[in-house]
């Protein structure tokens, strides 16, 4: 578009071919940036990238204790088995078993997919990589800390995080080198941070913010990636649903 408004106002000033060379000229690299830009903003990974990433930052957590327990690993199997079929879990896993012995710039890697993904698809590998922190019921402060690092790194707004961290660590306090269980007291205020708003909200509050939230965690966002991994993201939005009628339930309305 901009090329040929180029062309008018290069004509229109100078009043000869050069000008309108110019303006021409002058647009279409203006078009160009647009498009670039327009990429960057919108591009989604494909199912076999999205995997492969997925991978690298499993093997992120996992090498930031130095240990991959047998929890740990079944739950990397039951995942890709559900969501891949065994035949492409067993090569994910000969993947990662690869991926392990490299030695990848965690920060670098996780700039490059957050140019090229959307926000969704980072939400997704959180969620799963908070998942599989907690996979023995024991969350290590080194792979919490890898995990907050690579959400920093997603550039995932920090309230957004708390949100995610709450449906799957939950009302964990940290103490020491680990994360203890979360005391009945503490259950309802975690979910309000899954909510994304205090306990002062009114109703009328709470309501607006489950309705937004339940369009921007709904699973059609990863619809791209396959059936697969759409399920995979209906576990967010379950947990979303679940902090809701608690907190329905709570203040006793409909």
């Amino acid at each position: 578009m901009f090329k040929f408004i180029g062309v008018l106002i290069g004509f229109f000033i100078s009043g000869n071919f050069w000008g309108a060379l110019l303006g021409y000229i002058i647009g279409s690299f203006i078009d160009n940036l647009r498009r670039k830009r327009y990429r960057v903003t919108y591009h989604h990974t494909t199912p076999n990238d999205f995997t492969h990433s997925l991978l690298v930052f499993i093997a992120a957590v996992v090498k930031s204790d130095n240990r991959f327990l047998k929890s740990e690993l079944y739950f990397v199997r039951d995942f890709l088995v559900k969501n891949l079929g065994p035949i492409a879990a067993n090569n994910a896993l000969l993947e990662l078993r690869e991926i392990l012995k490299e030695d990848y710039n965690i920060e670098d890697y996780c700039y490059l997919f957050r140019q090229r993904s959307s926000i969704h698809e980072r939400f997704l590998i959180i969620q799963f990589l908070l998942g599989l922190a907690g996979a023995d019921d024991y969350y290590g402060a080194e792979e919490v800390a890898m995990i907050d690092k690579i959400a920093h790194w997603f550039g995932i707004n920090p309230i957004d995080y708390a949100s995610l961290k709450a449906m799957y660590i939950g009302g964990y306090s940290r103490q020491s080198s680990s994360y203890s269980p979360p005391s009945t007291s503490t259950n309802l205020e975690n979910d309000y941070k899954v909510l994304k708003i205090k306990e002062t909200a009114s109703d009328a509050e709470v309501k607006k913010a489950y309705r937004k939230l339940a369009q921007e965690y709904h699973p059609d966002k990863v619809n791209h990636l396959g059936e697969d991994m759409r399920k995979a993201a209906e576990d967010k939005f379950t947990k979303l649903n679940q902090a809701y009628e608690r907190i329905k339930k709570a203040r006793g309305f409909l």
